[in-house]
């Protein structure tokens, strides 16, 4: 079932600037039934809200990935589980919600779910450097089968560390993991043309153990930095997102990369 409902922003200033720790009331609702449960519902009006609050403070507009993701996918679950995740890093974040409220209602014989709150943006003042950017691309497609070989050719304009992290919500939604670190892209800058993992390496395209889905989403984070970042083998999201937005924007660039693994037919 998608989505019926349509977003509604008050925001709490007029026609001045916009300044960091804007205060924003939001308002998103959620359409449920069959195929979507109550909480879920909920929890997707909620970012909805969220990623319109960002939107509405500092005009982010999703990049081309990230269209092409959702396109692909067909999937609004998926989707907006990515906004939720990666929209937003580059220009600002929520740094708390207050008076949180919730209603469930009957309309049009479907039930919705509608979420408000006040959410505090914080807008990221630094400005990126426009001359550095991330090329990336994944082999052989963002759609594999299971048991399939990826690779990712990854080409900063300038000499840079770089850190790949693997997310996979299906196994644990709120840690991203470092899959470069045996090559050591982290250890020292690296320019040019670069291929992960190298012929030495070998990452395949592995369903989740116990999931009896026939396909699973999974994303990899391909972070580039003029200058060493801190980084382990696990991340928590909230950790991951504090190192970046404490990092001076102009010195660092991001690419999301989705991917679908599509399980393998008997």
């Amino acid at each position: 079932m998608r989505n019926i409902a349509t977003i509604c922003l008050v925001c709490l200033f007029s026609s001045q600037s916009i300044h960091a720790d804007t205060r924003v009331d939001v308002k998103a609702e959620y359409a449920f039934g069959p195929d979507i449960s109550q909480n879920d519902a909920c929890s997707r009006a909620e970012v909805k809200a969220k990623n319109n609050a960002l939107r509405s403070v500092v005009g982010e507009k999703m990049t081309t990935s990230q269209i092409e993701s959702c396109t692909d996918k067909g999937n609004d679950l998926d989707c907006t589980l990515f906004e939720d995740t990666f929209s937003f890093m580059d220009s600002g974040y929520i740094t708390r919600t207050d008076n949180y409220s919730k209603n469930i209602r009957e309309e049009a014989g479907a039930s919705i779910c509608s979420v408000s709150f006040t959410a505090t943006v914080a807008e990221v003042s630094q400005k990126s450097d426009p001359s550095y950017f991330l090329d990336t691309e994944m082999r052989p497609s963002i759609l594999l089968r299971e048991g399939e070989p990826l690779q990712v050719q990854v080409n900063p304009s300038k000499p840079s560390f770089i850190y790949i992290y693997g997310w996979f919500p299906e196994i644990e939604k709120d840690s991203f993991f470092l899959l470069s670190q045996p090559m050591n892209f982290h250890e020292k800058q690296v320019s040019g043309d670069l291929i992960f993992p190298d012929r030495n390496h070998e990452l395949i395209a592995e369903l989740p153990r116990d999931t009896n889905k026939d396909s699973v989403s999974e994303y990899l984070i391909v972070l580039a930095s003029k200058n060493r970042m801190a980084h382990s083998s696990e991340i928590t999201r909230s950790k991951f997102f504090k190192i970046i937005n404490s990092t001076p924007r102009d010195s660092w660039v991001m690419d999301k990369i989705s991917y679908k693994i599509v399980r393998k037919k008997i």
